[in-house]
C-alpha cells in the first residue's frame, strides 16, 4: 500500500511539474516569451517537494481513517452495562468488536477469564485484571506506533514544504499539504489520547462490572473441554 501510494505521488507530481513547466508566459505588450531551457535541479526539486508532500499526506489520512466512527465513551458505557446486568455473553460479543478501544481490552478479558468455568469471584478478578492490562497495552502501544510514523510522515511533508521555498517563490500547493498533514496528525494524537483516557476509566468503571456479571450466574460459560 505504502508503495503504490508513493508511486501515485511520483505521477501526481511530475504531472503538477509538466503542467507548471509548460504554462506559457507573456511580456508587458503580450507576446509569449520563448521557454527557458529546463534546469534538471529544479525539475528534480520540484517532483521531490510534491513526492513528499502527497506521499506523506496519503499515508496519514491512512492513519486518520481509523479514527473514524468517534469514541463515545458514555454512550458506549451506558450500553455495555445494561448488557452486561441482562446478556453478559452478548455484551462480551460487543466489546471484542470495539477493536482499538478500550471495549477490545474488555472483551479479551471477559473471554480469558470464561475459561475459570466456574462463576467464582475471586477467580474472574485475578484473570480478567492482569488481561485487561496486558492488552490496554498491546493498544496503547498499537497507537503510539501511529503516533510515531506520523511524525515521519509530518516532517517529510514539511521537508517538501522547504524544498518549494528554497526552489524561489511561495509553494501554495505544499502549504497547503503541510496544513493537511499538521491537522490529520493532531486528530490522530487526540484520539490517542482520548482511547488512553477511556482505557482507564473502563478499567475502574465497566471491568467490576463484568467480573460481578460473570460471578452472578447471568453469564454462561462454555463447557468444559473432555
Amino acid at each position: 500500500m505504502k508503495r503504490l501510494l508513493l508511486v501515485l505521488g511520483l505521477v501526481c507530481a511530475t504531472c503538477l511539474v509538466s503542467c507548471e513547466d509548460d504554462e506559457p508566459k507573456y511580456d508587458e505588450n503580450g507576446e509569449l516569451i520563448p521557454a527557458e531551457k529546463a534546469d534538471p535541479m529544479k525539475l528534480v526539486k520540484g517532483i521531490g517537494q510534491y513526492v513528499l508532500g502527497i506521499g506523506g499526506v496519503a499515508l496519514l489520512l491512512i492513519s486518520v481513517t481509523k479514527t473514524f466512527g468517534g469514541l463515545s465513551y458514555p454512550a458506549a458505557r451506558l450500553s455495555l452495562t445494561n448488557l452486561l446486568r441482562t446478556n453478559p455473553n452478548q455484551a462480551e460479543m460487543v466489546a471484542r468488536g470495539m477493536e482499538g478501544t478500550f471495549g477490545e481490552a474488555l472483551g479479551a478479558a471477559m473471554k480469558t477469564a470464561a475459561m475459570v468455568g466456574v462463576p467464582d469471584p475471586a477467580l474472574i478478578a485475578s484473570t480478567s485484571l492482569p488481561t485487561y492490562d496486558g492488552i490496554a497495552q498491546g493498544i496503547a502501544a498499537r497507537w503510539g506506533g501511529l503516533i510515531s510514523k506520523g511524525k515521519l510522515y509530518v516532517v517529510a511533508v514539511l521537508g517538501g514544504f522547504l524544498i518549494g521555498l528554497s526552489s524561489g517563490g511561495f509553494p501554495i500547493i505544499s502549504f497547503l499539504l503541510a496544513l493537511i498533514a499538521v491537522g490529520c496528525f493532531v486528530r490522530v494524537f487526540m484520539y490517542k489520547g482520548e482511547i488512553e483516557s477511556t482505557i482507564v476509566r473502563a478499567r475502574h468503571e465497566l471491568l467490576p462490572e463484568a467480573d460481578r456479571a460473570m460471578a452472578s450466574g447471568r453469564y454462561v460459560f462454555p463447557p468444559p473441554k473432555k
